[in-house]
């Protein structure tokens, strides 16, 4: 699941604000531990001096306070005398050492008027417990940074993303059709005016469009209606002149018979352009009667394909309610796209689920096969326009009216061997 921009604006402001803050207190801890630094090492130099000068006038006494141990060493007397944490120190020396739960700061000088080694000790065990109170402090800062930086982080990034999401809600609320509310253009900030303006340029063509496929399809059903009335009307004429032979009757009734269903076949092919979805000729209908009566048109149409498609009634009662101009639709141009593309016999099985219809060709290309694939549950939805153009029309309008009748269309083999279809019938008698 991809992360949201919210989460990714507070994600990184957060490691932001982290990041200055860890920084910062990593400068305020270098800070504090030079001052205190530069601070014992000024004091002790000054208590280095001001004993010194006491050697020098034959002054010196041994010092040890609460806080300051100065001790000197003439020349040639053994260390042994010096409390521990002087002995062994190559001079000079200065150093932080732990004695016990005491921290002391030892300085060590050789001197040469008078000859002899001059040892300072300097506790700071209040000083570092200090330190550690003020890391502690720091530490707490730190923490109380991070928390008020994460709710800082978060405000913001909502802050910052909430033009984002009303544009967002307002582009998911957009629906195609004739009429689309334009999307609210007056932003603060240019770039989001800019990406609504463009959207809603595209919504105007769009709907423009829309306009343009409708006016289409209204002149298509004035333009194909127009020459089969004028047909009809020549077979009339025909009739009523009677004077034709049993067989001209037979041929004028197998034309109106054809007229009729170009008729139809225009109403459903005009419907399932304007995606409408009429009620009516919805009825109970015997599949393998409407399978029967296309092959016999496709064979009587085609005197060269006669014999050529094979009929298998497994299951021959099977019954559902749907519209017959539609399956007579779906079964013509399925078997006429196996017949126009093989030179092999088809076949039709009628299974308990379905129709089965198989030819021996060489198979479909894949991206065919991938856009011809109409689940019952899901249902299709048309595919992209560069994948269209690898369909041929008749397999377009097999899939058009599989989704239209809410049945299932698979492609269950094709290869070398041929293809099959399976055809999964719904809303069962």
């Amino acid at each position: 699941m991809k992360s949201s921009l919210t989460a990714r604006l507070t994600r990184t402001l957060f490691l932001l604000i982290a990041a200055t803050a860890a920084v910062s207190i990593f400068i305020v801890e270098q800070f504090v531990d030079d001052v205190e630094d530069t601070i014992l090492d000024l004091e002790l130099k000054a208590d280095a001096e001001y004993f010194k000068e006491r050697l020098r006038n034959d002054e010196f006494q041994p010092v040890k306070t609460a806080r300051l141990e100065a001790v000197f060493l003439p020349e040639g007397e053994t260390e042994a005398v010096l409390p521990t944490y002087f002995q062994a120190r190559i001079l000079p020396f200065s150093r932080e050492i732990e004695v016990g739960e005491t921290t002391l700061l030892i300085v060590g000088e050789r001197l040469e008027e008078p000859n002899g080694k001059l040892f300072l000790a300097q506790d700071i065990t209040i000083m570092e417990n200090r330190e550690f109170l003020v890391q502690l402090i720091l530490i707490s800062v730190a923490a109380g940074m991070l928390l008020i930086g994460y709710f800082i982080a978060r405000g913001s990034a909502r802050y910052l993303v909430r033009p984002f999401r009303n544009l967002t809600r307002e582009v998911l609320g957009a629906v195609p059709g004739t009429s689309v509310p334009r999307i609210n253009t007056s932003y603060r900030d240019q770039e989001f005016c800019d990406i609504a303006e463009a959207f809603n340029r595209f919504l105007s063509e769009l709907e423009h469009h829309i306009e343009r496929e409708k006016s289409f399809v209204k002149l298509a059903s004035h333009e194909l209606r127009t020459p089969l009335a004028v047909m009809n009307g020549a077979l009339n004429v025909l009739e009523q002149r009677q004077n034709l032979s049993e067989g001209d009757q037979k041929t004028l009734a197998r034309l109106r018979r054809a007229m009729q269903t170009m008729r139809d076949d225009i109403d459903v092919l005009l419907e399932l352009a304007r995606s409408e979805a009429s009620s009516e000729g919805s009825r109970m209908v015997k599949v393998s009667e409407i399978v029967r009566t296309t092959i016999d048109d496709l064979e009587h149409g085609h005197p060269d394909q006669a014999g050529r498609i094979t009929l298998f009634e497994d299951n021959p009662d099977v019954r559902v309610r749907t519209y017959p101009v539609l399956v007579r639709m779906l079964m013509r141009n399925l078997l006429q796209n196996a017949l126009r593309h093989t030179r092999s016999p088809v076949e039709v099985h009628m299974l308990s689920n379905g129709i089965l219809v198989k030819d021996f060709g060489s198979g479909l290309p894949d991206a065919v096969v991938k856009n011809l694939r109409v689940s019952r549950a899901t249902g299709g939805g048309l595919p992209r326009a560069d994948q269209l153009n690898n369909t041929t029309f008749g397999l377009l309008i097999v899939r058009l009216v599989c989704e239209r009748l809410g049945w299932g269309l698979q492609v269950t083999q094709s290869d070398d061997r041929g293809t099959e279809f399976m055809i999964e019938i719904g809303n069962r008698g």
